[in-house]
């Protein structure tokens, strides 16, 4: 595949993941978990030279560039905000394959992950 859109469904209900193995286990799925999940299923999954593209809701006040997940096998080529309040905002992140993904690679998170992690619960006002 040469791109991903990731359409991400809001921030209203918290999300859930199930388990493994027949197991019907839900726990909850941070913001911070979901993209980093879709950070590895993308660098194994697009050829190099293809685009993720994905909008990453963070508080204002919490943000900074270091917040952004990361991949071993991804550039950021573009991270533009669309402000929603003085509160919160939306980043508008574009990721470039620059390289074939291995097995020990994997996405992370170098800054703070509040901005975004717990952006439903800062949002809402639920400490």
């Amino acid at each position: 595949s040469s791109g991903i859109n990731a359409e991400y469904g809001g921030i209203r209900e918290a999300s859930l993941k199930t388990g493994s193995n027949d197991k019907i286990q839900q726990s909850q799925f941070s913001l911070s978990e979901q993209f980093l999940e879709l950070l590895n299923f993308a660098a194994r999954t697009l050829i190099v030279g293809g685009r993720l593209v994905y909008w990453l809701p963070v508080i204002r006040d919490l943000y900074s560039s270091s917040s952004i997940p990361q991949h071993p096998v991804f550039t950021l080529k573009y991270n533009c905000e669309q402000t929603f309040s003085k509160k919160s905002a939306r980043r508008l992140i574009v990721m470039v394959k620059t390289k074939a993904s291995s097995e020990e690679d994997c996405a992370h998170i170098v800054g703070d992950v509040k901005c975004h992690g717990q952006y439903r619960e800062l949002y809402f006002g639920k400490n």
